[in-house]
């Protein structure tokens, strides 16, 4: 029989099953208390963080399947939960120890096995747990399966095959979010402020921000650096704090995504997704040369950069730095937009371009969902979205603004002691 359990599912029934061997006195659990098993920090990979409406919904599930059961004792308001697993499945019990474990973590060892069944079924030795697991993976329909070893492991590593792979909850999170920035940029037009620390990002988005993008530049100067001299390791960390404080997707501005750095590219693009990121760019300026990158390196960038996008299913938005360095050829960046399309990228930015006539041409041009940098001197929200301009970010406009206006106040403070 092949279960094809959910995620949420093989938690709950799982988590049961621990439950009945190593807390019997509080067993069958209410519906609370199920969730408290299937949520816990300790002794599950991935985290998960199920609601009541989700553990409620997955031993439904269950009993569909016959494998667990819902009663309410009398004189109680809440009904209790109980697995069945052995009406289904007739397991003995190092088997049903062995597949629980399995179900709570990830791929493990059959040491790792052994030490973390200990509570529901002692193994005498590790060739045990290799003949249990032997047997599970015999059955008509395989109930775990064997990956090999990892580099420097002395062990295969299993899992189980009860269903799909459980999702930990950060990057469900990320996941979802990521989904409606990419759908943000299917049509209409949004703006997309730029914050710099916790207390700015919660600001613009109370403020009513649909989506937010950080800032090199004033990401940089509020840890006392100048714009393009953050570590990734900094960015990185920059990104998941603010990611675990917000609620709306955050763009990263990633200048080149640290291509000398290990990994490089890709390395930097998963990184920044494993921190919440949903959209991250990438740009053709580099400061070592204090040039624009030949077109045929710039793509190539982009391409690596795409592909890994791709994987973690975030946006990717390309830029080309020609007007903040003084190369006004509209032709060029509009030949560079066009190949960094090509190359895979979602979205594609010019920063520079105020008059609203160049803007409307890069439109018409790069047939791609295009960012404009808003400038206080340059055109409307209202006129770049009839231009159709897709998203519109600040830079580090707002927070210059805000630099400013504490440095004056500063000043006028301390001219008055």
């Amino acid at each position: 029989m092949e279960l094809d359990l959910t995620a949420p599912e093989i938690r709950v029934l799982c988590s049961l099953i621990e439950k009945e061997r190593t807390t019997p006195d509080q067993y069958p659990l209410s519906t609370n208390s199920l969730r408290s098993a299937c949520n816990q920090k300790t002794s599950r990979e991935p985290v998960m963080e199920l609601s009541e409406r989700d553990v409620d919904s997955a031993v439904m599930g269950l009993r569909e399947r016959g494998l667990a059961r819902s009663v309410k004792p009398t004189g109680s308001r809440a009904w209790k939960h109980r697995h069945v697993t052995n009406e289904v499945l007739p397991l003995d019990d190092a088997e049903i120890a062995v597949l629980a474990v399995l179900g709570l973590r990830d791929a493990q060892t059959p040491g790792e096995l052994r030490q973390r069944c200990d509570r529901m079924h002692p193994f005498d030795s590790v060739d045990e747990v290799d003949s249990t697991l032997s047997a599970l993976a015999a059955r008509p329909t395989p109930l775990v399966r064997n990956l090999g070893r990892e580099p420097g492991q002395s062990q295969d590593r299993w899992v189980h095959c009860l269903g799909e792979e459980a999702v930990p909850a950060s990057q469900s999170r990320q996941r979802a979010q990521a989904a409606t920035f990419r759908a943000l940029h299917e049509s209409g037009f949004f703006a997309m402020p730029n914050p710099w620390d916790r207390g700015s990002a919660r600001m613009m988005q109370e403020a009513g921000a649909l989506a937010l993008a950080t800032t090199s530049a004033g990401f940089g100067r509020t840890i006392g650096k100048d714009d393009q001299l953050v570590t990734r390791d900094e960015l990185v960390a920059h990104v998941a704090d603010l990611t675990a404080y917000i609620d709306v997707p955050l763009n990263v501005d990633s200048e080149r995504l640290f291509p000398e750095a290990p990994g490089g590219i890709a390395r930097t693009v998963q990184l920044l997704a494993e921190a919440g990121a949903a959209g991250v760019s990438i740009e053709d300026y580099n400061p070592k040369t204090s040039s624009i990158d030949p077109l045929g390196a710039a793509t190539e960038a982009v391409a690596i950069a795409a592909a890994e996008c791709a994987r973690h299913d975030i946006v990717l938005t390309a830029r080309t730095e020609n007007h903040l360095y003084g190369i006004e050829d509209l032709d060029d960046t509009i030949t560079r937009l066009n190949s960094f399309r090509d190359a895979g990228a979602l979205c594609l930015y010019a920063p520079g371009p105020k008059n609203l006539g160049d803007i409307e041409l890069l439109v018409s041009e790069v047939a791609a969902p295009l960012n404009v940098l808003a400038f206080p001197d340059g055109p409307s929200n209202s006129e770049l979205a009839a231009a159709g301009v897709r998203r519109a970010s600040s830079g580090s406009i707002v927070f210059n603004a805000a630099a400013k206006a504490a440095r004056q106040s500063t000043i006028d403070f301390l001219a008055t002691v």
